[in-house]
């Protein structure tokens, strides 16, 4: 006996839906467990410096910000956001030039530390890195450099007389050493 048209044409949407149907969910399943697995090699690998990264930031902040965290921005991608005491989250948008510049120090000082942990100490060459923070700010991340110098050497360079002052004040005498070039132009 021979099947209508019809109902040969419905029977190969039904097989094709349920080979679309199959591929769909092996697919979804596939990058279910593919970003469960993201996120475990994330808390492994960056725990420890997104833990230390945020012990700094809160340092250079004075406090402002007592924490770090990973949360998901438009789109499900990943971000980072500043915590502040009463649980406020902070996007990178929402800060000012001055603690971005303050959260990128305290990622590049915790990734630095993890990598002179885990082999040979590198120097650190900072180059008007805090030149947009205020001083009180300015003054603890000189403390937190100036901490990281018993490990690693750091080399702070500035052309800005009053940064020059801050470090004075900031940093031990026995493991400053102020060298003026020559011909450059100091500015006040």
């Amino acid at each position: 006996m021979m099947c209508p048209p019809e109902f040969q044409a419905a029977q190969e949407t039904l097989s094709s839906l349920r080979e679309n149907a199959e591929r769909y969910l092996r697919i979804r399943l596939g990058a279910k467990i593919l970003q469960a697995e993201i996120q475990r090699y994330r808390e492994k690998s960056q725990g420890r410096v997104l833990r230390r990264a945020a012990e700094l930031f809160a340092l250079v902040t004075e406090k402002r910000f007592v924490g770090l965290e990973p949360d998901y921005g438009s789109g499900d991608e990943p971000v980072l956001v500043g915590v502040r005491e009463n649980g406020e989250k902070v996007a990178l948008a929402g800060m000012s030039d001055g603690t971005q510049d303050q959260l990128y120090l305290a990622l590049r000082l915790a990734s630095l530390e993890k990598f002179s942990a885990d082999g040979e100490p590198l120097p650190l060459l900072v180059d008007d890195a805090i030149v947009n923070f205020d001083n009180a700010r300015a003054r603890a991340a000189l403390k937190v450099l100036a901490d990281l110098a018993a490990t690693t050497q750091v080399i702070f360079f500035t052309h800005h007389q009053h940064m020059v002052h801050l470090v004075e004040g900031a940093v031990n005498g026995q493991i400053l050493h102020i060298q003026e070039v020559p011909g450059t132009r100091v500015q006040e």
